[in-house]
């Protein structure tokens, strides 16, 4: 019978989605956004109206500059202005919002003060740490983000408490000092769709992120991706050679690869059935 888990010394590339698999807001944005035009004197709306003209906003405006405006050359500052601006719109004769407004829900939403850990998060990357410091490490570890998102994700993170790393794809320099494995960092890079031009489920975003970790699942190496999200994590995952593994409830009556906790992440990497999953995709 195979050993249980991958064999010690094996190349590990496992990475996360970030928002609603690593956090997600501390409470709903429609609220966070209604309860911050108040204290700025604006009325007429609901929580709930609001959180609808949010969801418009953000739809028109990733129709008329996608991925956050990358391709018009857009930062990430201006589409989620524009987003904020188009949200209120309809509920402000003047057309001109309260100075302040923006300013406070951009630095909200880019830190601890709009986020929290999700899904017991903070013990996981506390039981990875353990996992890579022990004095014989299972695995040679490197763990990354792989985003459709602009760049506060390392922001929020570091705010959240990790130890995050300042590597990112498709960003300069483009000879980066080689990721060593098992190191303290808690996050080792990111790869955001912003900085890469390509989003989930596209499979370049996946090998941008494992060329820059140095990995290649063709040699043998297990690269594992976690996210909420069927089509983009899954799926992207698995399209672009990977493993993926599902986090939330089981969506089909197909079986699939899923966790409905990341505490069990850990669990599930040094399993049986994770080794099989692994040697799967080894040539």
């Amino acid at each position: 019978m195979p050993p249980r888990g991958p064999s010690h010394g094996q190349r590990l590339l496992l990475t996360f989605d970030a928002f609603g698999t690593l956090f997600v807001p501390r409470e709903p944005i429609g609220k966070s956004y209604a309860d911050a035009a108040r204290r700025h004197g604006l009325q007429g709306f609901s929580n709930k109206d609001v959180d609808v003209s949010f969801r418009e906003a953000y739809k028109a405006q990733m129709k008329e500059a996608p991925n956050y405006g990358k391709a018009v050359d857009m930062g990430a500052t201006q589409w989620w202005t524009n987003v904020i601006s188009s949200t209120f719109r309809p509920f402000n004769e003047s057309k001109q919002l309260p100075s302040p407004l923006i300013p406070q829900l951009l630095t909200r939403f880019s830190s601890l003060e709009g986020y929290e850990w999700n899904c017991n998060a903070l013990q996981m990357f506390q039981s990875l740490h353990d996992l890579k410091k022990g004095p014989n490490p299972r695995f040679d570890l490197t763990v990354g983000v792989i985003t459709n998102s602009d760049d506060r994700v390392p922001g929020i993170l570091t705010s959240l408490g990790l130890s995050v790393g300042s590597r990112r794809c498709g960003r300069q320099p483009v000879i980066q000092e080689p990721i060593e494995p098992n190191s303290e960092e808690d996050i080792n890079f990111f790869a955001l769709s912003y900085d890469v031009g390509y989003e989930k489920p596209d499979p370049e975003i996946f090998v941008a992120a494992a060329e820059l970790a140095g990995v290649s699942p063709v040699r043998g190496d297990w690269c594992l991706h976690v996210g909420d999200h069927l089509k983009n994590d899954y799926y992207g995952a698995e399209n672009a050679g990977w493993d993926g593994l599902f986090l939330g409830e089981r969506l089909t009556d197909l079986w699939l690869p899923h966790i409905t906790d990341l505490f069990q992440l850990v669990g599930y990497v040094c399993s049986e059935t994770a080794l099989a999953s692994s040697n799967r995709k080894s040539y």
